[in-house]
């Protein structure tokens, strides 16, 4: 699984900490998540578990 900012097939933003996915925004609902909802890698709004399988590293903003 890529380490630090990933996406869910191109959706949400979460950030990965070794096994732990840190869930900021949902890729079902786009809510931004409550941070301690985020911590335990489920969406508060809509209950949403990230599947490890959908992980995708995030595009670099800066490249040029």
């Amino acid at each position: 699984m890529p380490q630090g900012a990933v996406t869910f097939l191109g959706r949400g933003l979460a950030y990965v900490r070794g096994q732990r996915i840190v869930l900021t925004i949902c890729p079902v609902c786009s809510q931004r998540n409550d941070p301690k909802a985020a911590e335990r890698g489920r969406c508060l709004w809509c209950a949403y578990v990230p599947t490890p399988a959908d992980v995708r590293a995030a595009a670099d903003d800066k490249a040029a």
